[in-house]
């Protein structure tokens, strides 16, 4: 009785531990850039991050991929389950090549989303739908 007991206590951990760690290591399609600022050697660019759905928080934001003048970035989910906020923030520096000409964010199903473009003087502009 007390062996089954036990094996039920470190199954119910396990799972639990699964649950809120496991849960830092998901990709975050709904998330909305809120404001951003170029280095002034515009080598670094810093993102506002923000949440779109009712719950959750992103503890981390990482290039995908970046070529042909294009960057696209992953934002993954906090760790401590659905709204768990370990390891939470919300300002993103990322480093920017000559040229990088646009940011994409992840949206679900693989598709990014243009978020930022530079302009023909090199300037970075929200793109029009994120206005």
């Amino acid at each position: 009785m007390k062996k089954k007991m036990v094996i039920g206590i470190i199954v119910a951990v396990v799972l639990c531990g699964g649950y809120f760690i496991g849960s830092g290591f998901l990709r975050n399609g709904s998330v909305y850039m809120d404001g951003y600022s170029v280095s002034g050697d515009g080598r670094e660019i810093t993102l506002d991050i923000g949440v779109a759905a009712s719950r959750g928080y992103i503890r981390k934001m990482e290039i995908s991929q970046q070529m042909g003048g294009k960057l696209y970035i992953d934002c993954y989910a906090a760790f401590g389950g659905i709204n768990g906020r370990i390891g939470a923030k919300s300002n993103f520096t990322l480093p920017l090549d000559e040229d990088t000409t646009m940011i994409g964010i992840y949206r679900n199903k693989n598709a990014y989303q243009e978020v930022l473009h530079k302009d023909e003087d090199g300037i970075w502009r929200r793109t029009q739908a994120n206005g």
